[in-house]
């Protein structure tokens, strides 16, 4: 049976809630009692400013219960919030000034809810025309009969590829597709430990607070910088409790190998984390064998590590793999790839603490899809591939969102008939889900295409790849097929040696030294591609040339 949205408000429980971690480093507690208490207190201030129906509401909150608060009494007063990234969230300032102001006039917003440092600097930037509210004071409201609204959620996607744009999220979506979390779990998961995840972005949002809120589970959080900070304090949270979901993309893995320690790790039992959920990002088999690794003296099993992709405009989660079995990853010959053809496999493995040797690239498998989905692989016209084809992934089912808040020149994702075409390339063998990346942010060559993912991941494996530092981009300057590595570091030493094979001797490697400012990223941490390749065509980045594939001395 699927649980509403707003079901749990009717009889909250007192032993249960949310856990957040204070700047003082201590534990606070709020049980849903309370919460449900704000949460109408809420709902009852937003219609007292003149809130109706089906308008959105913008929401700048911290991750904590007043972000909890003011999410679900938005949506008990009738109105659609929309999750605004906070202001440290983009680093600069200036941009997310404009960020900002872009989802708020996107989105239509009536209202702001900020926290209360938050209020001046949200009133600056959502203009005079809409009223700012800070947390209510009271802390309870008679619940009114107001009506919900169409839309349940405005997801903002993190703005990769051009600037964010909205996901019309349903009540009916949300509900979906929180139900097919849970079954996907089924009983042996006791629920989502301590997520550190962003509130604004849809993995810590749907999977990290309102999957056990609206399940009743209790939860624990913490902010994104506090786990950077003391990424040793979010793994201790997870010790000694049987049952319990850790989420982590593919870059926490990484963070976690590189900043903490074996020898902090004594005494330490992950032996009881049922499973490590990690998605938002392709991830890769060396990270995956690294943290298993690292762990593994902890009593944390390779069985548990849970390989899924989604993406805002399925609401969340399309593909998980599932309880049981060891995670899969299979090899594909080095190369260009072309789309709507078979890939040419060169070795499978599972993923265990130490990654396979061999040549070829690898994928880590993402599981099957969750139950009432339905994803195909399909090649241009949309004609489904057999199992083991390059296409573009394609999902149909009742988390499919209603659509984007206003439509963009970049088409690569998009809804026709019901069924979303995610832009995204991948491949299904044995009724599993491989995902190879972005089409667009793949370089067709002889119709062959060669993905930056691919070229990342063949850095990072070399050791050649630094995170935050370094984007790896794809197009054409002028009629020459190029990739460009641009870069912060000092050296570019053996980049073009390892790259030439992979895509190529029809395609010129050239990597450019610039300042790390110029390394443009999302609100959750992943490149904005085109954005950077636009500045390049436009003559906007330069710097000296480290390395060419043709030649040295020029510049981009």
């Amino acid at each position: 049976m699927t649980a509403g949205l707003l079901e749990w408000l009717d009889a909250p429980s007192a032993s249960e809630g949310l856990r957040y971690l204070t700047d003082d480093g201590t534990w606070e507690s709020v049980p849903y009692t309370r919460l449900a208490g704000l949460v109408r207190a809420t709902a009852r201030d937003v219609r007292d400013h003149g809130l109706t129906t089906g308008q959105a509401v913008a929401v700048l909150h911290r991750t904590g219960p007043g972000f909890a608060a003011a999410f679900f009494g938005v949506l008990a007063a009738g109105g659609t919030p929309a999750p605004l990234a906070p202001p440290a969230a983009l680093g600069d300032t200036r941009r997310w000034r404009a960020h900002a102001a872009h989802v708020i006039e996107e989105c239509g917003a009536a209202l702001v809810l900020a926290e209360r440092d938050l209020a001046e600097v949200a009133a600056d930037v959502a203009g005079p025309s809409r009223a700012v509210l800070p947390p209510p004071d009271a802390r309870d409201a008679e619940p009114g009969p107001w009506a919900p609204a169409e839309t349940a959620l405005l997801q903002f996607t993190s703005g990769s590829r051009g600037r964010a744009r909205g996901v019309r999220v349903s009540r009916g979506n949300l509900e979906a597709n929180i139900a097919m979390i849970g079954q996907r779990w089924a009983d042996r998961a006791a629920g989502t430990g301590v997520s550190w995840l962003p509130l604004y972005h849809d993995l810590g949002l749907i999977f990290g607070l309102l999957t056990p809120v609206v399940r009743g589970e209790s939860v624990g959080l913490m902010r994104p910088e506090q786990f950077v900070q003391q990424p040793l304090r979010w793994l201790r949270e997870h010790h000694g409790r049987p049952g319990t979901v850790m989420l982590v993309p593919n870059f926490g893995l990484e963070y976690v190998v590189r900043r903490v320690r074996p020898d902090r790790l004594g005494g330490l039992d992950l032996s009881g984390v049922e499973a490590i959920v990690t998605g938002a990002e392709r991830v890769r088999l060396d990270a995956a064998a690294a943290f298993l690794e690292l762990l593994g003296p902890c009593g944390l099993r390779p069985s548990a590590l849970r390989p899924a992709y989604g993406l805002a405009e399925a609401t969340l989660g399309v593909s998980c793999a599932p309880l049981g079995r060891v995670a899969r990853a299979v090899a594909v010959a080095p190369g260009p790839v072309r789309m709507g053809e078979p890939l040419p496999l060169v070795g499978s493995a599972t993923v265990s603490r130490r990654p396979p040797a061999g040549p070829g690239t690898w994928h880590v498998g993402c599981g099957t899809p969750l139950d009432g989905l339905t994803v195909r692989i399909v090649d241009d016209a949309g004609r489904a591939l057999p199992d083991g084809s390059l296409g573009e992934i394609a999902v149909r089912g009742p988390s499919v969102a209603l659509g984007h808040t206003s439509e963009q020149e970049d088409r690569a994702t998009r809804f026709e008939d019901g069924e979303l075409f995610t832009g995204d390339a991948g491949f299904l063998l044995d009724g599993e889900l491989y995902v190879v990346g972005r089409i667009g942010d793949s370089l067709q060559v002889r119709g062959r295409n060669v993905y930056v993912e691919d070229l990342e991941a063949a850095l990072a494996e070399e050791g050649l790849l630094t995170r935050q530092r370094t984007a790896v981009l794809a197009g054409y300057l002028g009629d020459e097929p190029t990739v460009c590595v641009l870069t912060a570091a000092p050296s570019a030493e053996n980049v073009v040696a390892c790259l030439a094979p992979l895509v190529g001797p029809d395609v010129t490697v050239r990597v450019v030294r610039v300042k790390a400012g110029v390394i443009a990223l999302t609100s959750s941490g992943k490149p904005r591609r085109r954005t950077m390749w636009r500045r390049l065509l436009a003559g906007e980045i330069d710097g000296p040339l480290l390395a060419s594939s043709e030649h040295a001395g020029a510049r981009p």
